[in-house]
């Protein structure tokens, strides 16, 4: 039998149209696919509504999931601030817009009204070390926590924010800071030749400091922390 070149051409022609229409199917599920990754990250960065998107709580990692109260006692111990990811003005890393997508291939829905937890530096605050920790907001006082990046806080912030979380934990602070000043200082400083006992001068050095750090407190230090943290946490204002 000879070779039919009309039915080879033809048959080339169809093998052809055929890896076309795969090529084109393959680039339109790309262009599919960066369109809803730029609409997650328009989602992220539109302002928090009212109205929440319902989820499938059970289709979650309950591990992710933080209480309100749980996420105050971390921003107020820390002085860090949870408010809309519109006010965020660092970037979304693009393994927190995976993750998001993952979640909304998985259960049909279009995720929405997102939190991130940051120092406050990485907001826009009004009227005015970064570890930012996105969160979804599932209502009822309840957070998906989605992706965490950054570096980790430096291990010694709880400590150095401890007089800013409220008025009780400044007034211990210079409490404790008089004590210790009182307590440290060497003897044969306080002592004068006619002095028996260091204490009574120990007890008048610590009123004298916590006068002292009360008054250099109250005019410097209220002028430049501004608020304490228990009542910054959650604010959008710069002070």
């Amino acid at each position: 039998m000879g070779l039919n070149l009309e039915k080879a051409l033809l048959h080339e022609r169809q093998k052809e149209a055929n890896e076309e229409q795969i090529l084109r199917a393959y680039l339109d599920v790309l262009e599919q696919d960066r369109n809803l990754e730029a609409r997650i990250a328009e989602n992220i960065k539109e302002p928090n509504k009212p109205r929440l998107t319902p989820v499938n709580i059970d289709s979650m990692e309950a591990g992710n999931i933080y209480t309100e109260r749980q996420i105050r006692n971390i921003c107020v111990r820390y002085r860090l601030r949870f408010l809309d990811a519109a006010l965020f003005k660092g970037d979304i890393p693009y393994e927190a817009i995976k993750t998001i997508k993952q979640i909304q291939n998985k259960d049909g829905i279009e995720l929405k009204n997102f939190k991130i937890v940051a120092p406050a530096g990485l907001f826009r605050l009004k009227y005015k070390d970064k570890d930012p920790i996105l969160f979804l907001n599932l209502g009822n006082g309840y957070y998906y926590k989605i992706h965490k990046w950054g570096k980790d806080l430096h291990p010694l912030r709880g400590m150095l924010m401890y007089p800013f979380r409220s008025f009780t934990t400044m007034f211990k602070s210079i409490i404790g800071v008089s004590f210790a000043s009182a307590a440290l200082m060497p003897s044969s400083v306080m002592m004068g030749p006619y002095d028996s006992s260091s204490f009574p001068i120990r007890v008048i050095f610590f009123f004298y400091m916590f006068i002292a750090l009360a008054g250099l407190t109250s005019l410097y230090g209220f002028s430049r922390m501004k608020n304490f943290s228990e009542r910054l946490w959650n604010s959008q204002y710069d002070d």
